[in-house]
């Protein structure tokens, strides 16, 4: 049975396009402070300083659309220095602990700024449903450097434990590491590790978990 033919995309002016991203940023924050399940369209229309119900729909296609277009962002924003870590791999093969770097380090750097620390909050909500193999490397994250660097992950961590454990591994990786840099991103401690020691730290703690032989 043919698809149906898809909605044609709304014509972008100048004017549409600086709504669109102030639809963004006000779902993004509402998304962040209230789980985009459960955030209000008409409180981001509000934030926004729109008046029009239907303006999620119009340029997102809805809160799932919105949702999308947070990960794509989010991504897209890691992609020159993954892209950078990949060419470099074509000269020297990375180990384990070098590929952990790579996934890691430009996530953390999302803490720099509000709306990379907005974005972890969001994208911490969807770690408990990753899916190794198939939601981590389809949609927005689909043809991107973070999937050559996850397949690569996989692949280095199946050599030491078996391809089961292995994409049972780097699930847990994507879990804790969502759900540990949203809880940095949501309320940074005063007294925390510098930046740069806590992510040292941190690839650490996942790489040191990653090598280790199958029980």
């Amino acid at each position: 049975m043919p698809r149906p033919a898809a909605a044609p995309r709304p014509a972008i002016t100048p004017r549409s396009a600086a709504t669109r991203e102030a639809l963004y940023l006000a779902g993004l924050r509402r998304f962040a402070a209230d789980g985009w399940r459960t955030a209000r369209v008409r409180d981001i229309i509000a934030d926004a300083g729109q008046g029009n119900d239907s303006a999620i729909n119009y340029h997102f296609g809805g809160r799932a659309g919105l949702l999308e277009e947070v990960v794509r962002r989010g991504v897209a924003r890691m992609e020159d220095e993954r892209r950078a870590d990949l060419r470099q791999w074509n000269s020297a093969p990375p180990g384990l602990a070098e590929i952990v770097r790579a996934v890691v380090s430009p996530l953390a750097d999302l803490l720099d700024d509000d709306e990379g620390r907005w974005t972890l909050r969001v994208i911490a909500q969807l770690g408990s449903l990753a899916e190794v193999g198939r939601t981590v490397t389809t949609g927005p994250v689909a043809d991107t450097a973070l999937q050559d660097q996850l397949e690569m992950l996989v692949s280095a961590v199946t050599a030491r434990c078996g391809s089961d454990l292995a994409t049972h591994r780097v699930r847990q990786l994507i879990v804790m590491l969502t759900a540990e840099l949203a809880a940095r991103a949501c309320d940074p401690p005063e007294s925390s590790l510098r930046h740069g020691t806590y992510v040292i730290d941190l690839i650490d703690w996942f790489a040191t978990g990653l090598a280790r032989p199958a029980p």
